[in-house]
């Protein structure tokens, strides 16, 4: 009767020694990561980090196509929505996190006046950009004061000045807007030089980075790699501003993710031609009139 009694017992202590190794086992194992915050405006930093005990590879897939490897680091989501962020560590174990993105506040401009930014000097026959901020106007209608009628219609207008025959000084010009929440036209004093033709174009002149773009949508309508070219043209170009718009054969318009995503489904489209509008002050493109068409 002891001995059965022992046996029981060493029995039920074996099992409890095993239970107890697989208990600390695991805890070994599990996975002491943090992401910060889990709502995040879009554009804002997301905080990832990772104090597993013993870790040594870490892959973070952050739900939109991006990875990273590290135990910490930031991300930025600039598309609002919910994302799963997964991280697998030593190629054995996982864990994910769930992050809620939220568009950007909008800023209340409904009770400021309209105002022109551009440059206040420029060359003849150079492009130079021209946009209407600040007020809710949704019509507009520019006067750049060398034709003597209406050149534009659209919110950012590129606009070159014609070149003048017998120059001998600078040509002052008057550039005019109209909106539809305007009384009276606002102005502003723009002097045209000589000389802009002398000068070889920059490697990022409109025309070129226009170029660069074509290419890149291209590729992207081809089926190649997404995130390598549309990230390519956020960062280098629109400044991690994903919200440009992108007016399409001068008739419908998206916001620029809006339409690569349109274009990675719209297949056996072709671009023909991608002329581009940037922030005088920034630089950072904020317009694209894209010409395409289907064989």
């Amino acid at each position: 009767m002891n001995s059965k009694m022992t046996l029981s017992a060493r029995a039920l202590l074996l099992t409890i020694g095993m239970l107890l190794g697989l208990y600390y086992c695991t805890d070994e194992l599990e996975i002491r990561a943090k992401v910060d915050p889990i709502q995040q405006v879009a554009g804002q930093p997301i905080r990832y980090m990772d104090s597993t005990n013993e870790a040594s590879r870490w892959r973070w897939e952050f739900g939109n196509g991006q990875e990273a490897r590290g135990a910490h680091g930031q991300f930025y989501y600039y598309q609002p929505g919910t994302y799963l962020i997964r991280l697998t560590v030593d190629k054995k174990i996982a864990k994910t996190f769930s992050v809620v993105i939220t568009p950007k506040p909008v800023v209340n401009e409904q009770d400021s006046v309209v105002r022109i930014q551009g440059p206040t000097s420029g060359y003849e026959q150079e492009n130079l950009v021209f946009t209407a901020v600040g007020g809710r106007a949704h019509q507009f209608a520019w006067r750049f004061g060398a034709s003597g009628q209406v050149d534009a219609r659209d919110q950012t207008a590129i606009y070159s000045f014609p070149k003048v025959e017998n120059y001998t000084r600078p040509q002052q010009y008057t550039v005019e807007l109209m909106t539809d929440v305007t009384k009276y036209p606002i102005r502003k004093q723009v002097t045209i030089r000589r000389g802009f033709n002398k000068f070889a174009p920059t490697v990022d002149s409109l025309d070129i980075v226009g170029n660069d773009f074509k290419k890149r949508l291209q590729s992207i309508a081809d089926g190649q790699a997404f995130n390598t070219h549309y990230n390519y043209l956020l960062n280098r170009y629109l400044c991690n501003q994903n919200n440009a718009t992108v007016r399409i054969n001068d008739a419908k318009a998206n916001d620029f993710y809006s339409y690569c995503m349109g274009l990675q489904f719209d297949r056996g489209v072709r671009i023909d031609a991608v002329a581009v509008a940037s922030d005088s002050v920034t630089s950072c493109v904020m317009r694209l009139n894209v010409t395409q068409h289907k064989p």
